[in-house]
């Protein structure tokens, strides 16, 4: 929702001079309607995000709903607000989160050259956002998770747009 991402870089431009890394949107999730409306806002930045800051985002949030009479319509005036950031297993959603993982495992499933779904898990190493015409990552594939590139031992470069999922893995 433009609203929310636009409140978030607001509340990144009014907090950046604090030095602290600026808030992106990740998802909106709007569930019900009237007083019993829930809105749960997923938020992030690229060294993650504290409880304190969602906190914060959270009051920033509420008090922008408070002056848009169009949001008030649409969420209600008694609507329960919570900001949180995406939990682990859950899916990348937004192409700064790899910034945010690098050096994570990652299982990640991509149309290859001939369109075919695979999968592979691998670390991801690196995150190509600027200088180039498709956002990228690499990853050293680990040898773990279905269609393995086991044996391998090459990098992995994959552009987003090929990229239908990817979520972080929890190591042991």
């Amino acid at each position: 929702m433009p609203f929310f991402r636009d409140a978030l870089a607001e509340y990144s431009d009014e907090t950046g001079a604090s030095g602290e890394p600026e808030v992106f949107l990740v998802d909106v999730l709007l569930k019900g309607s009237g007083s019993a409306g829930k809105i749960e806002v997923l938020a992030e930045t690229d060294a993650g995000i504290s409880i304190a800051r969602c906190m914060s985002v959270n009051r920033w949030l509420r008090d922008a709903i408070g002056r848009s009479a169009e949001i008030r319509d649409l969420v209600g005036d008694d609507c329960e607000l919570t900001v949180s950031s995406p939990g682990i297993g859950e899916p990348i959603q937004h192409e700064r989160q790899y910034i945010r993982h690098t050096g994570r495992l990652l299982r990640v499933q991509y149309a290859g050259e001939d369109n075919v779904v695979k999968e592979v898990t691998g670390r991801l190493e690196r995150t190509e956002m600027t200088g180039t015409d498709v956002p990228f990552i690499v990853l050293e594939p680990s040898g773990k998770g279905r269609n393995r590139r086991q044996g391998t031992g090459t990098r992995l470069s994959l552009n987003l747009d090929r990229i239908k999922k990817a979520v972080v893995e929890i190591e042991f």
